[in-house]
């Protein structure tokens, strides 16, 4: 019997399909990089005569409760290169249609250590602090193709005993998150020309139909 299941508006579905729902786990360390690999590209430029501008150079999440925290190592031009580090916290917040991760509610300090922490604190008013904030995110984009084929990589999958998963696997989307200690726990559709077989000898009659020929 093959089950035809609803897919996220973001994800149109070819016909005949199936989807699945299954879980993700996203170590912090590659959360980080995938979040410093789309802010490296971003530039701000800081609202001083001289137009100087913030660039991030890395980003480190971990878990702070609920919530996710994220220190941002920034660098500046046209200030003596000065170096400083903001600490962001704030409530993760996905994007199911752009699949993009930000934060929401967020907090942010700059460390105050060193020459350039100070002067770049001083300078850096509500306004960059805003900006800066929003700089971390992260952009599932570049990990789909990869979960995909993972997915694909499991069938055919026994789900239980008498529930078997096979078919071929053409979308997936993160649907919700989580955040654990050791971990962002994603849970992901994944859809595409599946086929959902079950087997329940105990339901069929004794003649008749063979068990697996429920499909």
């Amino acid at each position: 019997m093959t089950v035809p299941l609803p897919l996220p508006a973001s994800m149109p579905a070819p016909a005949p399909a199936a989807s699945v729902t299954l879980p993700l786990r996203l170590p912090y360390p590659e959360l980080s990089q995938l979040a410093t690999a789309w802010a490296a590209g971003q530039v701000f430029t800081l609202p001083l005569p001289t137009a100087p501008s913030l660039r991030v150079t890395d980003i480190r999440i971990s878990a702070g409760g609920t919530r996710l925290k994220a220190s941002l190592s920034v660098q500046s031009s046209g200030l003596l290169g000065l170096k400083a580090t903001l600490d962001v916290s704030g409530r993760p917040v996905l994007d199911v249609a752009g699949q993009v991760l930000t934060l929401e509610d967020t907090a942010v300090s700059t460390r105050k250590e060193g020459l350039g922490g100070r002067l770049i604190g001083m300078l850096a008013d509500a306004r960059v602090t805003a900006s800066l904030a929003r700089l971390a995110r992260v952009d599932f984009a570049a990990r789909l193709a990869g979960w995909r084929g993972q997915a694909q990589a499991l069938l055919p999958f026994v789900v239980r005993d008498g529930i078997e998963v096979t078919g071929t696997v053409t979308q997936l989307a993160v649907t919700t998150l989580k955040v654990t200690p050791d971990d962002l726990t994603l849970t992901a559709v994944v859809g595409g020309d599946l086929q959902v077989t079950l087997t329940a000898a105990g339901l069929l009659p004794r003649e008749g139909l063979s068990p697996g020929s429920l499909r």
